[in-house]
């Protein structure tokens, strides 16, 4: 497949990934098992690629940005109430190291570490937690599209960094969907949390 192409459709991939997890917030108001720190973290990612693309002037790059901030920005919003201290604490350490990073032309590297940095949290809480109900399981059913896609494209320009980020995004995604099958499978005792109404 022509490189090329093979990125544009891994890149619509990418954002169609980003809007099962806000609609199901949305619909049901339920936020058990959903890391509000990945969600934060993932938006300041979006950022900072916006930033790298516009000066390095690559339109594909900062353009998909542009398109992955509404529903990134969406999702934290919906997990405000669920938002603890500490997430924030870390959130802001994220984006002061992405400001240094921009600042002193290192902004490249650091993104190419970002996956583990946006997925990590999720993958946690999805091991912490034994009610995952507000996770959306198409989510992670494309993210193994969106890696395999993505890695794919990495293999044929002779990327690595694109590559290890198929690679991390692939076993973040399997490791949720297993823990989404076995949380299913598995009847909790203690009484359900009480939904969360997110409309004001």
């Amino acid at each position: 497949m022509d490189p090329e192409l093979l990125g544009w459709l891994a890149s619509a991939v990418f954002l169609v990934r980003l809007l099962p997890q806000p609609i199901r917030l949305w619909r049901t108001g339920t936020p058990q098992g959903v890391s509000p720190l990945a969600a934060m973290n993932s938006a300041l990612s979006d950022l900072a690629w916006l930033l790298y693309g516009l000066g390095a002037g690559l339109v594909p790059v900062w353009l998909v940005a542009v398109l992955a901030l509404p529903p990134g920005i969406w999702t934290v919003v919906l997990l405000r109430r669920r938002t603890s201290r500490g997430d924030l604490l870390l959130a802001g350490l994220w984006l002061a190291t992405i400001l240094v990073a921009a600042y002193t032309g290192g902004l490249v590297a650091l993104l190419g570490v970002s996956v583990l940095v946006n997925q990590g949290p999720q993958v946690l809480e999805a091991l912490r937690s034994d009610d995952l109900r507000g996770v959306a399981a198409p989510t992670w059913w494309i993210a193994l599209a969106d890696a395999t896609l993505w890695g794919s494209y990495g293999v044929v320009v002779g990327d690595a960094a694109v590559v290890a980020y198929g690679v991390v995004l692939f076993a973040c995604a399997t490791t949720i969907l297993v823990r989404l099958w076995v949380t299913r499978r598995v009847p909790r005792v203690s009484q359900p949390e009480p939904a969360v109404a997110f409309a004001d």
